[in-house]
């Protein structure tokens, strides 16, 4: 939409009930053959509001056939607060990508920016960035004489279009953002009729959202002539009978054919990015594949318990995960920079023991992780909080209220100890592999237990306090027989090698060339900008703020408006780094953070690291870590 249309349309919000050509014409200074271009197109507009505009013969003008009603003037407000939308980059970005995916056929430099109302040149700065994003959806963008156009497949298309107003709907902080888009062939009626179908139908375990946006965008493409029929194989995909039921419905209620391969399309769709969960027949713990993942990413992050609800969370996500790659489903997660910068590490080990079971394809497939890596997040945070405890089962098949009474009594005396499950000696042949204990409290005595286990009676006294002390005293958690094994090559998922240097500085300002060293690691990396030095050695040197984070390992960070994500960076000293009487640095760790809270989670997974003796004398020591010196 353009200026002239905008204020012509504010100019009806504001009371005025007829447009006259000559009046617009001085106005503006363009013909009447434009005004008249431009009234049509406000005409339709209007029109999806129930606001009626029309043509007066032989007058010279337009006026209101109807005088709208208050609820249609805030539709129409909220609709033109919609169309001044290009402020940011990453608007200007969604919405040109957009543009180009819903076109047909070319389409020129000068309707991209006016449609945008953007100058041609900001048009030009954004279209490396959408040649790049269009790639992977093996979408080319062509440049000719005629301005711009995709070449792909319509399915390349739709996965495009779909990823845009996922993240469209995140930028806007809409939950649909669809009556907001340049869709001439879809009527906010249409949108209602599907979005009511929908929610009344209630298909179970189909999100409502994510079905109307599916479906709007295969009505507007069937409409326009675009159709996913021609050339799409999506093999044997046979979707469920309640969802092709709701589809026929939407179908009959809008009155459009669509082939076959839209219903399949849809399906796969949801199936693969979460929007259609189907139960799962069987248990997960003979879904071997999976739980060879699960046992390789464990090893990895130190997590030695799952819960049966966390689990079948991340299943869920597995599934999907597997249902993107089987049938080729690309897209662009709304969450991926928020989850890359607080959570790199969760994505590393999850790619990395991805790759070790053969489950991950080659290229870039990290936006489909990043359900997966929210799970995992979630558990992190719970396992970050619990770290410190001992999670124990407690056996007393002396009766319910005995087995009450000794947990309470435990819980009591060892604040240490956190109670995960209380249960019968028969059940102990149930349990799953993936559902350890540190150890169990018992009441009587356990033949041929599998795990740590220490026999008390049901009411314990002080002599019982004493034995369990000294037995927790005496017993290496799991926990911690885990982490030695998991933690191998884990410091990485924080701080990759690129981030990490080996420095011989010397001198008097040998500090200063250390900083020097570690800030540039973080500002080639992208994370800061150049006035952070400034604001480090400040801190450094005029607040004297410097000290070790654990022995040997000394801590620079400060408040900065430079920074641009969190993260961290590593410089190994050949010779120590030494204050008398206060410090004796054998490495040097740097963090930047753009607020109090972003650094967190890495913080939290670099202390569990911390409270490795081996992995500590790893960090602490340059020769074992094969970087090079600069």
């Amino acid at each position: 939409m353009n200026d002239r249309r905008r204020q012509i349309i504010k100019m009806i919000l504001n009371g005025r009930t007829s447009i006259k050509f000559k009046d617009m014409e001085a106005l503006f200074g363009v013909g009447e053959r434009t005004i008249r271009y431009d009234l049509e197109m406000i005409s339709d507009l209007l029109s999806e509001h129930e606001i009626e505009l029309v043509h007066v013969s032989g007058q010279g003008m337009w006026k209101l056939n109807t005088h709208p009603d208050a609820e249609a003037l805030k539709e129409l407000y909220d609709t033109m607060q919609f169309e001044e939308r290009a402020g940011s980059a990453e608007e200007r970005f969604l919405l040109i990508g957009h543009e180009l995916a819903m076109a047909n056929e070319w389409l020129s430099l000068r309707i991209i920016a006016e449609e945008l109302e953007v100058s041609k040149g900001t048009v030009l700065q954004h279209m490396p960035q959408i040649e790049k994003s269009c790639e992977r959806f093996d979408l080319k963008l062509e440049r000719g004489r005629k301005g711009f156009r995709f070449t792909g497949t319509e399915k390349s298309r739709r996965l495009f279009l779909l990823s845009l107003m996922e993240k469209l709907e995140e930028t806007w902080d809409t939950v649909n953002p669809l009556p907001n888009l340049n869709w001439p062939d879809l009527s906010l009626k249409d949108l209602k009729t599907v979005e009511t179908i929908v929610s009344e139908r209630r298909v179970a375990h189909l999100d409502p959202t994510a079905m109307s946006r599916i479906f709007a965008l295969s009505l507007q493409r069937t409409r326009s002539g675009a159709l996913l029929a021609d050339g799409t194989d999506f093999g044997d995909t046979a979707p469920g009978e309640a969802f092709t039921g709701l589809w026929d419905e939407l179908k009959e209620a809008l009155d459009v054919h669509m082939e076959p391969a839209e219903t399949a399309f849809a399906w796969l769709y949801l199936l693969a990015t979460g929007g259609l969960t189907l139960p799962y027949e069987g248990k997960i713990k003979d879904d071997e594949s999976f739980m060879t993942f699960i046992e390789a990413f464990s090893k990895r992050m130190g997590i030695t318990h799952f819960g049966k609800k966390q689990l079948k969370d991340v299943h869920r996500e597995w599934r999907a995960l597997n249902a993107a790659q089987a049938h080729d489903i690309t897209y662009m997660h709304p969450l991926r920079g928020k989850i890359e910068e607080q959570y790199p590490f969760i994505l590393f080990h999850l790619e990395e023991a991805l790759r070790e079971t053969d489950v991950l394809q080659v290229g870039d497939q990290t936006d489909s992780l990043i359900p997966m890596a929210i799970s995992f997040a979630a558990i992190y945070e719970i396992a970050s909080f619990e770290n410190e405890r001992y999670h124990i089962w407690v056996v007393c098949p002396s009766g319910l209220a005995a087995s009450r009474l000794l947990t309470v009594s435990l819980m009591k005396h060892f604040p240490q100890v956190e109670v995960k499950r209380t249960m019968a000696i028969s059940e102990l042949e149930d349990v799953e592999e993936w559902d350890k204990p540190d150890f169990i409290v018992t009441s009587v005595t356990l033949q041929d237990c599998p795990y740590p286990h220490i026999t008390v009676k049901p009411v314990i006294n002080e002599e019982e306090i004493k034995k369990i002390e000294q037995f927790i005293s005496n017993t290496v958690r799991n926990r911690d027989s885990t982490n030695e094994k998991g933690l191998e090559h884990s410091i990485h998922a924080v701080i990759p090698k690129s981030r990490m240097v080996v420095s011989a500085a010397k001198g008097p300002d040998r500090l200063e060339q250390i900083m020097d060293e570690g800030i540039s690691l973080l500002e080639d990396d992208g994370l800061v900008t150049e006035g952070f030095y400034d604001d480090i050695h400040h801190t450094v040197f005029q607040k004297k703020y410097l000290y070790e984070i654990i022995p040997g390992l000394l801590f620079i960070h400060g408040n900065s408006d430079h920074v641009l994500k969190a993260g961290f960076s590593l410089v190994q000293l050949k010779e120590p780094y030494v204050v008398e009487g206060k410090l004796h640095s054998t490495a040097v760790l740097f963090m930047a953070t753009p607020d109090k809270d972003a650094h967190i989670p890495q913080l939290q997974y670099l202390y569990q690291i911390f409270m490795n003796e081996r992995k500590v004398k790893d960090l602490l020591d340059w020769t074992t870590t094969g970087l090079t010196e600069g």
